[in-house]
């Protein structure tokens, strides 16, 4: 792409995402969003390009430049964190159903800058969730679901946001069987579990075989989510997906009620014309609801039995030391 002068409403205009950062070389890359562009992208990376999209190669300078002296974000950007194959795309777009929510799934430069080398890392932080809190006419707030891996920075997005936000989870013998499902999505959570290690540090000891590092993974996310949100209550809540399949819209307006919203009077309506609890979140050409979403555990679960029993008495004898935050009913769903 090459390179030209921003947008004179890029500092506050959604029609204008970065897509990506380089902070190494110490670039970014813009491209032209519309609307509906956000509605339709499963996520915020090459799956949601479309042919034809123009775009900008910039440095952080002109970006900087070109956001004005504005600090924080213009509109308020809350986070749907989660811990990973556990519905937060159906949250995120159930989420949408609330008029003035502006959806980003997985923005690719937040993934990056995890992978990036500090303080090149640092420094573009602060521009990039600036530059989230962008909408369009109709915005009153933006929703930001990262990748599951971005949750272990959730504390510094949270103050250089100023928003609010959600962690979503499943049981631990539940996301153990949608992990140990695939070889790929194994060593794919044990990558991302390493990386959050380096980052934030778990006071767990090692642990031994893939069900038990991975239960040594939910477990350190939980407990850093726990210590989060005591230290800044009423900022940051949690929620189990198991609640948003049983009613999804009474668990949307609790969302949308936590971020500041008013879930409109017609939402059970509007779940329903949307036809999402009946598709895949991330394709919706391809059907799938909550009863095909259990069998394929259920499958996977008599599968990997042994395995999976293997991580949550791992994770149980850990809570055994000391369990403050009733982490141990959350280690099995209920029958």
């Amino acid at each position: 792409m090459p390179a030209s002068r921003l947008p004179p409403d890029f500092a506050t205009s959604a029609a204008y995402p970065l897509y990506a950062v380089d902070a190494v070389q110490d670039r970014g890359w813009v491209l032209h969003f519309e609307a509906g562009d956000y509605a339709s992208a499963p996520f915020l990376d090459q799956r949601g390009l479309r042919p034809g999209m123009a775009g900008w190669d910039v440095g952080r300078a002109e970006l900087n430049e070109s956001q004005g002296t504005a600090g924080a974000a213009a509109i308020p950007v809350h986070w749907l964190f989660h811990i990973g194959h556990c519905g937060s795309t159906l949250a995120s777009r159930l989420l949408d159903q609330v008029p003035g929510v502006l959806g980003l799934r997985e923005p690719l430069p937040l993934l990056q800058l995890m992978h990036a080398p500090q303080p090149r890392a640092a420094d573009w932080l602060a521009p990039t969730v600036r530059l989230l809190g962008r909408g369009f006419a109709d915005t009153r707030a933006v929703i930001v679901k990262p990748t599951s891996v971005v949750t272990a920075d959730a504390t510094r997005l949270l103050a250089l946001s100023g928003g609010r936000a959600c962690l979503l989870w499943i049981a631990l013998d539940r996301w153990l069987a949608a992990m140990l499902r695939s070889d790929a999505l194994v060593a794919r959570a044990l990558d991302d579990a390493a990386l959050a290690e380096r980052l934030r540090p778990s006071p767990l000891p090692p642990a031994d075989g893939a069900a038990c590092q991975l239960a040594r993974s939910w477990l350190a996310t939980h407990l850093h989510w726990a210590s989060l949100a005591a230290a800044q209550p009423g900022r940051a809540i949690d929620a189990d997906f198991e609640t948003l399949l049983a009613a999804p819209a009474d668990a949307t307006r609790r969302l949308a009620r936590h971020f500041g919203l008013a879930a409109p009077d017609d939402l059970e309506r509007r779940i329903e014309t949307s036809g999402l609890m009946g598709r895949y979140a991330k394709d919706a050409a391809q059907p799938f609801d909550a009863a095909t979403r259990r069998q394929e555990l259920d499958d996977a679960y008599a599968r990997c039995r042994e395995a999976i029993d293997a991580g949550v008495e791992w994770a149980a004898r850990e809570l055994a030391r000391g369990d403050e935050h009733g982490l141990s009913a959350r280690l099995r769903a209920p029958p």
